[in-house]
């Protein structure tokens, strides 16, 4: 989410949006100059909406001057994983990276994005590009797939989207990277709402028709321990 640019019609509220907002995983730290100079905002209107948010735990200063986001941050994801039943998530990603050996991940949709919300890397010298937190297209990657193909698509009769849904899952193999392998699928509630997509990825020097089986057994049994209104 990308802040906006910042004129006078703008009220307090918003302008405290636009300074979180500019935070992100590739630029964690802020001077106040920094601030400035992209919010468009004069130093003093800065370090008042800076000082209040500190006030509420939004925002830290470092000894270095410079601003990071604040605890207040994980509280509210806390509110955010109860109040949406993910409690289950996070467990169930470990369990899949701890016995397939591979990092597995969970997505939501929003904002026409795909968010990763969880992340649990595999033990092994190979990284990959995405992290918890993570704001990616929504159109791309197998996460995204299931996402389309379970929610805006999820009215498709025919074509691309129905047939992931028919399948139940979605394989992506030299997309982001021709190194990887990505295999995703739906998250369902007990009520049959569409939650989000639980993907396994890893290289794709061990992938085989063997592993694609074995990957899939293992998310689908994993999936039946969940339980959401």
């Amino acid at each position: 989410m990308k802040p906006r640019s910042i004129d006078k019609s703008y009220n307090a509220i918003e302008k405290c949006l636009q300074i979180l907002s500019m935070f992100s995983l590739d630029k964690s730290q802020f001077s106040i100059k920094e601030i400035c100079d992209q919010l468009n905002f004069n130093v003093s209107t800065a370090y008042r909406i800076l000082s209040t948010l500190e006030d509420y735990g939004y925002v830290s200063r470092l000894k270095n001057k410079k601003y990071v986001v604040g605890t207040q941050a994980l509280y509210l994801s806390a509110i955010y994983t109860q109040s949406n039943h993910l409690e289950q998530i996070r467990p169930i990603v470990d369990r899949i990276r701890d016995i397939s050996d591979e990092t597995a991940s969970f997505f939501v949709e929003e904002d026409n994005m795909r968010i990763c919300l969880y992340r649990a890397h595999s033990r092994d010298e190979i990284r990959h590009n995405i992290e918890q937190g993570s704001r990616l297209e929504l159109n791309r990657g197998a996460s995204g797939r299931i996402i389309l193909a379970f929610g805006k698509r999820k009215n498709d009769k025919q074509g691309f989207y129905k047939d992931i849904r028919d399948k139940g899952y979605y394989l992506s193999i030299n997309e982001h990277n021709a190194a990887l392998f990505a295999l995703a699928v739906p998250v369902i509630s007990n009520s049959n709402k569409f939650v989000g997509a639980i993907v396994v990825s890893g290289p794709i020097s061990r992938f085989d028709d063997d592993q694609k089986s074995a990957l899939l057994q293992l998310l689908n049994d994993q999936l039946q321990n969940i339980v959401m209104p």
